[in-house]
């Protein structure tokens, strides 16, 4: 679904399914997610070598196929996030949040003017090369572009009330690998004292009323995240879905090859 749908079906409670893309540089990784029927796609430049070029391409055939294009930065960066933006990106993932200052950063770079200090590139792939006019660009940008915060240590929960007040937010996203990290227990992701820290982020975004969501969730405990109120679903990546995929088959066939 496009950005405006999947915006739309966050507000209305709904659920919303991703994933993000590694290693394959390909545009067609787009095309695969759409056919696979996933919502979005997620970019992660936080922890691989893509560059803007390799980006922006996904992100055009992303909106070609209707699934959101999403990016996750590796900084908060005014570079980053406007060229990301510039060349298409219609959500941003922040990731390793600690304070409400840091959003607000975030915020000040993404949006135009007056909400924002964003530069404005009107004649790019972002407007489709033919906007309407400059000031519809401008409010749709700053209306429609995702803004998602990742929580992942504990001083983000310690400041999670100040970050949830900030109302340009859309989606917190809990990281369970580094939340489970900055507790002494990396990737005990059922461990009580990970499980309570997740479920405290979870229950003051109902709090609040912002949609929450679970980076890499494990299907197998989705309806207990569901149940708990998690709308926004992260799972697996284009490394691990084509590992997973291509393990099972290899298996099958050696199986009934008898060997």
């Amino acid at each position: 679904m496009d950005i405006k749908n999947l915006r739309k079906n966050l507000q209305q409670g709904k659920i919303v399914v991703g994933s993000e893309v590694n290693e394959v540089r390909s545009p067609a990784i787009a095309e695969i997610y759409a056919a696979a029927g996933l919502d979005f796609i997620v970019v992660d430049m936080e922890h691989t070598s893509f560059t803007i070029s390799e980006a922006s391409q996904i992100y055009r055939m992303a909106r070609n196929c209707g699934i959101a294009p999403i990016v996750r930065i590796p900084a908060i960066d005014y570079e980053v996030i406007c060229r990301n933006l510039d060349q298409g990106a219609r959500g941003i993932v922040v990731p390793r949040i600690t304070s409400a200052e840091e959003v607000l950063q975030v915020i000040e770079m993404m949006k135009y003017p007056p909400k924002g200090k964003r530069g404005l590139y009107p004649g790019g792939t972002a407007t489709g090369y033919c906007p309407t006019s400059p000031a519809d660009f401008i409010q749709d940008q700053n209306d429609t572009t995702l803004l998602i915060v990742q929580i992942e240590n504990q001083q983000a929960v310690q400041n999670l009330d100040s970050i949830l007040s900030i109302p340009e937010i859309d989606v917190i996203l809990i990281g369970p690998a580094d939340l489970s990290l900055s507790i002494g227990h990396p990737c005990e992701f059922i461990h009580e004292d990970v499980l309570l820290l997740i479920r405290k982020v979870i229950q003051r975004c109902r709090d609040f009323k912002i949609p929450s969501g679970v980076a890499y969730a494990n299907p197998s405990l989705a309806r207990s995240w569901i149940s708990e109120g998690v709308q926004f679903f992260w799972v697996n990546s284009d490394i691990n879905m084509l590992l997973t995929g291509s393990k099972a088959v290899v298996t099958e066939m050696r199986k009934n090859c008898n060997q």
